[in-house]
């Protein structure tokens, strides 16, 4: 097991886990990058929260993305308003240990689970995954949230930001020439992460 100071969408691991609620609503953390990297995932997602399929301790794999990625999605509370509880960390965590074999997880990124927007004390969290994750024998990294750190999308973002079609593009869209210059400026900023 490894801790990680960073993104966790730079990992090799073949799944990812995507903390949830169980409401339907992606809007924030890891969860909303989930949404924007993956947009039919969340329209699976907000039907199984709307069919009551979505509750602590039940965890949804989704295996269709465009990348390859499984996404390992992991309700850490009930609405989005609410802070995520430990018992819905050790519910999942549960569920995981006794199934990531018949599901096929090889090797897995976890977030440090409802630390970051869910209100769970950092290190209280990470005990509590520490404490069933070393039963498992796969390879598996735990990542404490960078944002500092390399994006995987920025340079392909870069590279068509540079591609004149694209900022032609931008432009029919009517944006205003100051948002197109903060956006140039950032883009074309060496020390620029996320």
């Amino acid at each position: 097991m490894q801790i990680i100071e960073g993104n966790i969408f730079t990992t090799k691991m073949q799944t990812i886990v995507n903390t949830i609620n169980c409401v339907g609503v992606m809007g924030a953390g890891i969860a909303y990058e989930c949404k924007l990297r993956y947009p039919e995932m969340y329209i699976e997602y907000v039907k199984y929260c709307k069919n009551g399929m979505i509750t602590p301790g039940k965890l949804w794999l989704y295996k269709k993305t465009y990348d390859g990625r499984w996404i390992l999605n992991f309700p850490t509370k009930i609405h989005w308003k609410d802070n995520s509880e430990p018992e819905y960390l050790i519910q999942g965590l549960t569920k995981f240990v006794a199934t990531y074999k018949e599901r096929g997880i090889e090797s897995i990124a976890f977030p440090l689970l409802g630390a970051n927007n869910g209100g769970i004390d950092p290190k209280v969290s990470l005990r509590i995954m520490i404490e069933f994750l070393e039963k498992c024998d796969i390879p598996i990294e735990i990542y404490k949230y960078n944002p500092n750190c390399y994006d995987d999308l920025l340079p392909k973002l870069q590279e068509k930001w540079d591609n004149s079609y694209f900022k032609n593009q931008l432009k029919k869209k009517r944006i205003r020439k100051t948002s197109l210059e903060s956006l140039n400026h950032a883009i074309q900023n060496e020390n620029y992460k996320t």
